[in-house]
């Protein structure tokens, strides 16, 4: 089990004038702990004994663990004053098992004073003392448990007809390490052996006696339980805790299981002089007990618990008056107010049986029936009054609602508007019978409380009566205002009508003359439109003429310029050609020119004076000549060449200059014939201009006279068309005047079923007046009869008495319970019986 050791109870030691003081404590945390399960009733096992005895082992076997509370080999104490575990061990559904470890009893550290303030404490607060000691019961012992002699002067009952023994926890003696042979006895009647007196005691021995009749007197449930030693080696029983369980004697591991088995079965939930503790109650009840301790006094049980139960008691009537006020706002926050009485009396009924039902199951077990029949008197009372105020509230909001339901329907139900007797439908009745029920329904729904009836039956008939009597009034004055303006227009129409044929016959006239004169109108535009479309095609025909003439002679100029520039690229040709030829020409003359005199050099050189010349020099000589002359030749014809290339280029140059004389004669020509040209399309286009402003200003004209008789000519369609809505104008006031007269013969007739209903709602409202009167005369006979029925029923019920004395007999026949209410109806009306 999941948890740790928390301190309960603490002790303070302060230093004093007189010495050193404890004081005792609760614990904040052991506070917060119970308070969790403070509704939980609970059992509490408290393990005492000397100190180093084992004590905090057993608890740790309660809680199926190893570890918990502190086991260690040292002669210190582990538990200081008292200590809980901090997780409540679950018992059955509604009880759980406080676990509570002691300081060691006799302990170094304290005084006795002290061990007998806690070993008292532990007694009161247990519902099973567990003590704890090593060896079998002997005179030591004994002694042990000699703080029993104390009780009496460290404990309180608060009443001479009850015993300690009555309020102190079952006992149960567990010897550890226990070897004795019993000889065949129990350890139950070798614990009551052990308790006998001693015989020839002497004085030791007779405080020990005193001590077993002690334990005897307090301890009347009381038993044994022997364990051997867990383990031999004595260094190993030192650290038990470590210890594998297993390993441990099965004798040991048997009694532990017995041990852990007589404390579930056997422990009781903790009960004061037949009041359950619960955990709430038990942090209360301890408090007192610290309380009365630390003040210098003594715990005073009874008291104690009287004032436990008693603030137990206001905490739960408290907790009751929470819950039934939550409960009411839980339930009407459901709820749309206002309520029907009904509705809240039987709200009441339901949170007071739940009320009452939470008391007897919290209070059982811890407060009398005296105690709770006065808690169930002050929580009727309580309930009772707060269900009058709420039915007066409630009344209160009722009325309000009314009378904002009622005067929003009066303000929203208004006689309606009725313009003409087109607004007046054959199902306004039926319409407004229809707004009235939808209101009577939301009416009905919304208010609540019994004097809904009595606001509307004071105000709404007279409402109605006003209304249709407004409405009726208003349907015939309707009428009778559209037959007078009916009439009213049909002699207008008459008149108009008349009028309007005068009107159409000069303007049918008019319209003629007009489309005449837009005829002849349209006739000469037609002509004047032909002339001037017959000079522009002439003007046009002419213009595109010149243009041709001028495209043409640009066609002539650019041929006569590409035709230049081709003789001028054959000139460039030819020069360059003659420029190479002259160039070659120069280059062989100067080649002839330096033969020729290398030549002469050579014939020098080569012949020796006196020496005739060879054959074949001559030969060569002649060739060279030959060749010579032939160049010669060739330069004459290619310098006779050159003169006729002169005369070809004098001839080009000649020729050049008569295209180019030609060229600017014909740019003359061109810019004459231009400049002819150009001026007499000026002088057109200024005539064609003039022309085609005095045509636009005709036609300006023109068009304004069209607009003119289009203007006539529409108003005259307009004046037609009038005429054509006057007739079915007419035809149509004519219709409705049928129908608005035989309307007017059906809504006579509804006027007349008007004035029927008005006499039957007339009739019933009479009707109701005289119910109304008749209510309030039964309602005063009852009030009267109600103040008068008690002393009818009180001297009715006596004359039975003293007539029939069977009612006597019979009421020895029923219930405790029967008679006492029975009683309560006769003593209501004043008969004790």
């Amino acid at each position: 089990m999941q948890g740790q050791p928390i301190p309960f109870i603490e002790l303070k030691e302060t230093q004093t004038k007189e010495g050193l003081e404890t004081t005792f404590e609760i614990h904040p945390q052991a506070i917060k702990m119970l308070q969790q399960i403070a509704d939980r009733k609970v059992a509490v096992l408290t393990i005492a004994g000397p100190q180093r005895t084992g004590k905090s082992f057993l608890a740790n076997r309660v809680l199926k663990r190893q570890k918990g509370f502190a086991v260690g080999p040292t002669t210190m104490p582990c538990t200081k004053g008292i200590w809980l575990w901090s997780q409540p061990i679950p018992l059955n559904e509604n009880t759980s098992i406080l676990l509570m470890d002691t300081e060691g009893l006799n302990s170094v550290q304290r005084d006795l004073g002290v061990d007998t303030k806690i070993f008292s404490i532990s007694l009161l607060l247990s519902s099973m003392f567990v003590f704890n000691q090593l060896g079998h019961i002997d005179e030591q012992s004994i002694e042990n448990l000699s703080l029993v002699i104390k009780l009496s002067e460290n404990i309180s009952v608060g009443s001479e007809d009850k015993s300690l023994s009555q309020f102190f926890p079952t006992f149960l003696w567990v010897l550890r390490d226990f070897s004795l042979d019993l000889k065949g006895r129990t350890p139950s009647e070798y614990l009551e052996f052990a308790l006998q007196d001693q015989s020839n005691p002497g004085l030791d021995g007779e405080r020990k006696n005193v001590i077993r009749r002690k334990i005897r007197e307090y301890f009347k449930f009381r038993d044994c339980l022997c364990m051997v030693r867990p383990i031999q080696d004595e260094r190993r029983l030192a650290r038990i805790e470590e210890e594998d369980w297993n390993a441990l004697r099965p004798e040991f591991i048997s009694a532990v299981q017995d041990f852990e088995r007589r404390v579930f079965k056997n422990i009781p939930p903790k009960q004061i002089n037949g009041t359950t503790l619960t955990a709430e109650m038990f942090l209360k009840l301890s408090i007192e007990y610290v309380d009365a301790i630390n003040s210098g006094g003594i715990p005073q049980i009874l008291t104690s618990l009287d004032r436990v139960i008693q603030q137990e008691a206001r905490n739960l009537l408290e907790e009751l008056k929470s819950l039934y006020a939550r409960r009411y706002q839980e339930s009407l926050s459901k709820m749309k107010s206002p309520f029907e009485d009904e509705e809240l009396i039987q709200l009441n009924k339901q949170i007071q049986t739940e009320i009452f039902s939470r008391l007897d199951q919290k209070s059982k077990e811890i407060i009398d029936n005296s105690k709770i029949n006065n808690m169930k008197k002050e929580l009727y009372e309580m309930m009772s009054q707060d269900l009058q105020t709420r039915l007066e509230i409630n009344k209160e909001q009722s009325t309000t609602l009314a009378n904002q339901i009622l005067q929003k329907f009066f303000n929203t139900y208004q006689v309606p508007v009725l313009d003409n007797v087109d607004s007046i439908k054959t199902s306004l009745l039926v319409e407004q019978f229809q707004v009235y029920s939808r209101f009577f329904k939301y009416y009905m729904e919304n208010v609540k409380g019994q004097s809904k009836y009595k606001h509307f039956s004071e105000k709404v008939p007279s409402f109605l009566f006003s209304y249709f009597e407004k409405l009726i009034l208003n349907v015939q004055k309707v009428y009778i205002e559209e037959n007078n303006q009916t009439k009213k227009y049909l002699v207008q129409a008459r008149e108009g009508e008349e009028r309007l044929r005068k009107t159409i016959g000069s303007q049918e006239s008019l319209l003629y003359e007009i489309q005449k004169e837009r005829d002849q109108l349209r006739y000469e535009i037609e002509n004047q439109t032909r002339e001037t479309s017959k000079q522009e095609k002439i003007k046009t025909l002419e213009l595109e003429a010149c243009q041709a003439k001028v495209i043409q002679l640009t066609q002539e100029l650019q041929n006569k310029k590409e035709k230049n520039q081709k003789l001028k690229q054959d000139v460039q040709n030819e020069k360059e050609q003659l420029q190479r030829v002259r160039n070659e020409l120069n280059g062989k003359r100067v080649e002839c020119q330096q033969l020729l005199k290398r030549m002469g050099d050579d014939y020098q050189s080569f012949r020796e004076p006196g020496e005739d010349i060879s054959n074949d020099l001559v030969l060569q000589y002649k060739d060279m000549k030959q060749q010579a002359h032939q160049m010669n030749e060739f330069f004459k014809r290619r310098a006779m060449d050159h003169s006729q290339q002169s005369i070809f280029l004098q001839e080009i140059s000649k020729l050049q200059q008569d295209k180019f004389n030609e060229i600017i004669k014909l740019r003359e020509d061109y810019k004459q014939k231009k400049f002819k040209i150009k001026e007499e399309l000026e002088q057109e286009k200024k005539q064609l201009k003039n022309n085609l402003e005095h045509f636009i200003k005709q036609n300006e004209e023109l068009k304004a006279k069209n607009m003119t008789y289009y203007e006539k000519y529409e108003l005259a369609q307009k004046n037609q068309q009038h005429f054509k809505q006057i007739q079915s104008e007419n035809q149509r006031l004519s219709q409705r005047l049928e129908e608005k007269s035989e309307n007017l013969e059906m809504h006579i007739q509804v006027i007349e079923n008007f004035t029927k209903d008005i006499e039957k709602l007339t009739g019933i409202r009479e009707d109701l007046e005289q119910k109304l009167a008749f209510m309030n005369s039964e309602k005063s006979q009852l009030i009267s009869f109600k103040e008068s029925f008690p002393y009818i029923l009180k001297e009715a019920l006596k004359w039975v008495l003293k007539q029939n004395s069977k009612i006597k007999h019979a009421m020895k026949s029923v219930g405790e319970e029967e008679q006492k209410v029975i009683r309560d109806c006769f003593h209501e009306v004043g008969i004790n019986v």
